[in-house]
């Protein structure tokens, strides 16, 4: 507004002092400047009164500090990876990555420990091979706890961890290990548990399809190539073909998304080597159709951890964003992944659990708070991400810059392992050493 001009006073009033309108309040304006401060002063004392009874609840106690004291941290400490063995197949693609991985490879991991949990001759014959022939490498033999490895409990498992160390725990399925993922795992250290931003794990399949990280996928429809005869495909034990991992290098789904229905939970490919394709224009535009639509978040998603469709789509959908260099489309941030102008440095992105159970396919964890807050339960991943958590009150969390692949859960392999994707894995693997 415009400054009152100051009026032309008759003479008779000349001698009284001019003030504007606007130091005179009228009554109703008096009034309501009472009002605002009496309703400041309630407001300061209601919220005072909120804390302090929040502060008493103990239905809300994972609100406040830690019952018992986060561990002091060393500056120096060893790292060590700690591979739940059972899968010669699997671990033919893991290696890569765990040797890309070691210190004596310009790596984090200090070690990396093998648990044998298997009872299969010629997958612990390739383990005993792979441990003599590589330094660092070292197995712990589950046999010693009971007569048969199989039948040692996850939570048993965990007695072999020492203090002051900080264990990657992973799983012998995992595809893919983005090279600064481990870094930025530890960089993470003072949670309770860090897991990876993990493809192909339910909660987080709802979270990447909302992100926009997931593509519109659907089977091929004709019969997939034969494999080549030189090398056969006879089990999911033995290595699939070597082909191109890129998806830009598949034809698009020939079918007609109006007319055709994706049973919800489809039966395993009959054959091997079975494809998923990318849809054609206009119908690749939505995910309507395809199976990540059926994952929730709230209900832990059942549909992520027993449809093996759900989880081909969730593979194909990485693979097209690795080969269009685009994980930050995971939620992390752009210059963890060698994106954008770097000025601002890497900047933690992290997804609070806030106490839901997440899968533990791999995740790094302090060797102490095993140790202290044991005996682990056989379902070690209840026990860490939401008995420890209700526990303790410290937090596991999601490091969305730490990408790594989990091939499949134990509902989802027949169906997985009916598709070209172990194939594409290993190809990507030996690209380069370890792919990008």
């Amino acid at each position: 507004m415009f400054p009152l001009a100051k009026p032309k006073l008759l003479p008779r009033y000349a001698n009284i002092p001019y003030t504007p309108l606007a130091e005179h309040p009228n009554p109703r304006q008096r009034v309501w400047k009472h009002v605002y401060k009496i309703s400041s002063v309630l407001f300061v004392v209601a919220a005072v009164i909120t804390t302090i009874c929040l502060l008493h609840n103990p239905k809300l106690e994972h609100l406040q500090q830690p019952s018992v004291p986060i561990p002091v941290i060393p500056d120096e400490f060893r790292v060590v990876g700690l591979v739940f063995y059972g899968r010669r197949s699997r671990v033919e693609i893991l290696n890569c990555y765990l040797k890309q991985n070691l210190k004596s490879n310009g790596g984090l991991l200090d070690e990396v420990v093998f648990l044998a949990r298997t009872d299969d001759v010629g997958d612990l014959a390739f383990l005993d091979q792979l441990v003599d022939e590589t330094p660092g490498y070292s197995k712990n033999d589950l046999r010693d706890k009971n007569s048969r490895a199989s039948r040692v409990t996850y939570g048993q498992a965990w007695e072999v961890v020492e203090r002051g160390v900080m264990y990657i725990k992973i799983d012998d399925d995992i595809m893919f290990i983005e090279k600064n993922a481990i870094a930025s795992l530890i960089a993470t250290k003072e949670h309770l548990l860090i897991s990876t931003n993990t493809i192909n794990s339910p909660r987080l399949a709802w979270l990447h399809s909302h992100l926009g990280a997931i593509h519109p996928f659907l089977p091929e429809l004709s019969p997939p190539p034969p494999p080549s005869p030189f090398q056969p495909f006879s089990s999911p034990s033995s290595s699939p073909p070597k082909l191109n991992w890129r998806p830009s290098t598949l034809p698009l789904w020939s079918g007609n998304p109006l007319t055709y229905t994706l049973p919800k939970h489809p039966s395993p490919p009959r054959t091997p080597n079975n494809r998923w394709l990318p849809l054609p224009a206009p119908y690749n535009a939505s995910l309507a159709g395809t199976p990540i639509s059926l994952v929730d978040y709230e209900g832990g998603s059942k549909e992520g951890v027993r449809n093996w469709a759900v989880a081909a789509q969730e593979h194909y959908s990485f693979l097209r964003n690795l080969e269009d260099e685009k994980l930050e489309v995971y939620g992390g941030d752009a210059a963890a992944f060698g994106r954008g102008d770097g000025r601002g440095g890497r900047q933690e992105r992290l997804w609070d659990m806030q106490g839901t159970r997440i899968q533990v396919n791999m995740i790094a964890i302090w060797g102490d708070d095993v140790l202290d807050h044991g005996p682990v339960d056989a379902d070690d991943e209840y026990f860490f991400t939401v008995e420890l958590v209700g526990r303790l009150g410290r937090g596991a969390v999601v490091d969305l810059n730490a990408i790594a692949v989990h091939f499949a859960f134990r509902h989802q392999r027949k169906g997985m392992e009916g598709t070209d994707l172990l194939g594409r894995y290993k190809a990507l693997a030996e690209e380069g050493g370890c792919g990008r």
